[in-house]
């Protein structure tokens, strides 16, 4: 069997006969209840129609996997595209020149870097026994 046969083997055993099974429970449920609400059962309404919702919700799913295929592995596709696309513009992009040396800015390390050292007040202070 050829890999496209496998796979269209696999999406008809994971993807659609479990869309029929849900869509057949789906519509058996809103026939049952249906027929509840017409009895009198006034909570029946809501499930009357909350079960057709129920299935367009996993049609929705069913698209999204036969489209796309696993969703973590959808995902990673994606983000992995986006992180490919950001390294490629960090690459682009030149470096740029080194920012100039400001004076006073080196000026004022020095003067930090001299308190520093006259300064001892950050030293631990002795032990005492």
């Amino acid at each position: 069997m050829s890999q496209e046969g496998k796979r269209r083997m696999k999406d008809f055993w994971t993807l659609h006969v479990p869309l029929v099974l849900v869509l057949a429970l789906c519509t058996v449920a809103t026939v049952i209840e249906y027929q509840r609400a017409q009895e009198g059962v006034g909570r029946a309404w809501v499930y009357t129609f909350q079960w057709p919702i129920i299935g367009l919700f996993a049609i929705v799913i069913w698209n999204r996997y036969r489209k796309h295929g696993n969703l973590t592995t959808w995902f990673t596709d994606r983000y992995r595209k986006r992180i490919e696309a950001y390294r490629a513009e960090a690459e682009a992009v030149e470096d740029p020149e080194p920012a100039p040396v400001d004076p006073d800015e080196v000026a004022w390390r020095a003067y930090v870097e001299d308190l520093q050292r006259q300064d001892r007040t950050h030293e631990p202070p002795p032990r005492s026994l």
